[in-house]
């Protein structure tokens, strides 16, 4: 039996890993024994959902590195010489002041961020960062084979990277979303081998990581196979499940950007007076659609109407219990949370998004997009406006330069653009068939079967 070491220590990767092909695929081999390595407070609820008897759930919690391996990863991300690190950069001192930490960040970005030899001394520089004990405990308690690193521009990957490369244990890295080789900093570790979606990942993996292309793969999406397989719910059944009359055409509104929800109530208000005024059919129900951990909308604030519903995208949340930088809160999909947004997407006319990966969700069904470039709401503070953020993130401009998502600057342009798409869905139907191409690539189901297979063979050879 070969023993494949895994850490998952956000949402994320886990949505990325257990409910596709890949986690399948690997824990339907009697030959292969998976590790997951993971926070305690999640223990319950992945032993519920994913048991199996080749498959081991160790906790693992504070793990962190010393003061130089902060130094390094910090000076790792601002080598990064990409849009979205400039933005990045910004918004910190916005948040929290300091401006001659902010002039030091971008004196090195723009000194050293061109040249690929810097990055190359920072991972000669990671010998000198000790390994986290509690990695090399368990490393030495089940001496994998393998390690399957499922986000390798995360901090917590990274610890384990080091610890597995010191002892010589191949490793396999993916990356969990199109952002990340242009919004994380430089990669501090590389692995031995690098799979990631799609061509245009690989050539951004090529010139900011110096990787090899000998050493990528490309697969396709894994969380992408369900949206290409049939609905096993009717349009009917499911607006019964949420509530909404299945005779009214659904527009699936997400405009959030972080925890500010101004902007938002404005344009919700707007579209539904629009509705009520003939503006817009009398046929159409708005399904707000929060992010993950973004406050609900007081009731109070929302125009009286039943054209409008809510749904939240997760039930479960869970405590940050590690050193390593994360999010404010982190959360766990279930299977119907997941089928909860898949069918959102799939029966929705429209959807209008500011920025977020619905975007690509949204194309995968050639679902017309609008983008929201604009605050509605005047006295939005700057650390949460959203004029120029999808401009400032080098992967958001790539979707926008398709022409496949129609952006709109003011409520006005909204409701236009909301009309036009319902008496014409094609209009821009030839950008969302390039973004498709660039960003999807593979539209077969296949791609967590393909990792599955590419990990066995790295594997057993």
């Amino acid at each position: 039996m070969k023993t494949i070491l895994i850490p998952i220590y956000n949402g994320f990767v886990s949505k990325n890993f257990f409910p596709t092909d890949i986690y399948r695929e690997l824990v339907s081999d009697p030959r292969i024994r998976l590790v997951v390595v993971i926070p305690s407070s999640k223990l319950e609820f992945y032993q519920k959902r994913f048991q199996a008897p080749n498959v081991v759930f160790e906790v693992l919690d504070g793990i962190g590195e010393n003061w130089f391996g902060e130094a390094l990863s910090s000076f790792a991300f601002n080598l990064l010489r990409t849009r979205t690190i400039w933005f990045r950069q910004r918004e910190r001192y916005l948040k929290y002041g300091n401006f001659t930490k902010f002039f030091l960040q971008r004196a090195v970005n723009f000194v050293f961020g061109p040249f690929l030899f810097p990055r190359k001394m920072v991972r000669w520089l990671d010998r000198f960062v000790p390994v986290d004990e509690g990695v090399l405990k368990l490393v030495d308690k089940y001496k994998p084979d393998l390690l399957l690193a499922p986000d390798v521009a995360f901090g917590i990957d990274r610890v384990f990277l080091r610890a597995c490369k010191r002892l010589g244990i191949s490793i396999i890295g993916m990356v969990r979303s199109w952002d990340n080789l242009t919004s994380k900093g430089a990669i501090q570790l590389l692995p031995d081998k690098l799979i990631l979606y799609t061509e245009r990942m690989k050539k951004q993996a090529v010139k900011y990581t110096g990787i090899s292309e000998d050493d990528i793969i490309i697969t396709g999406p894994p969380g992408y196979d369900e949206f290409f397989r049939p609905r096993p719910v009717s349009r009917e059944d499911f607006c019964k499940t949420i509530g909404i009359d299945p005779h009214r055409r659904i527009i699936l509104f997400a405009p959030f950007y972080d925890r500010f929800t101004g902007s938002a109530v404005i344009m919700l208000n707007a579209l539904l007076e629009a509705i009520d005024t003939g503006k817009l059919p009398n046929d159409l129900h708005i399904l707000v659609r929060y992010r993950p951990a973004t406050p609900e909308i007081p009731v109070e604030q929302i125009r009286k109407s039943d054209h409008v519903s809510f749904s939240q995208p997760c039930q479960y949340f869970f405590p940050i219990q590690t050193q390593i930088a994360m999010s404010r809160k982190d959360w766990e999909f279930d299977e119907v949370d997941l089928q909860l947004m898949i069918n959102s997407l799939y029966f929705s006319e429209i959807m209008i998004n500011t920025f977020s990966t619905l975007t690509i969700d949204a194309v995968a069904f050639d679902k017309p997009m609008i983008g929201i470039r604009y605050d509605a709401d005047q006295n939005t503070p700057p650390i949460h406006s959203v004029k120029y953020v999808p401009d400032r993130h080098d992967h958001y401009r790539e979707l926008e330069d398709t022409k496949g998502v129609r952006l709109v600057y003011n409520n006005y342009e909204l409701i236009y653009a909301v009309d036009a798409y319902l008496k014409n869905p094609a209009l821009d139907r030839e950008g969302r068939e390039r973004m498709r191409k660039e960003q999807i690539q593979f539209y077969d189901g296949m791609c967590g079967k393909r990792i599955a297979e590419y990990v066995k063979r790295e594997l057993f050879n």
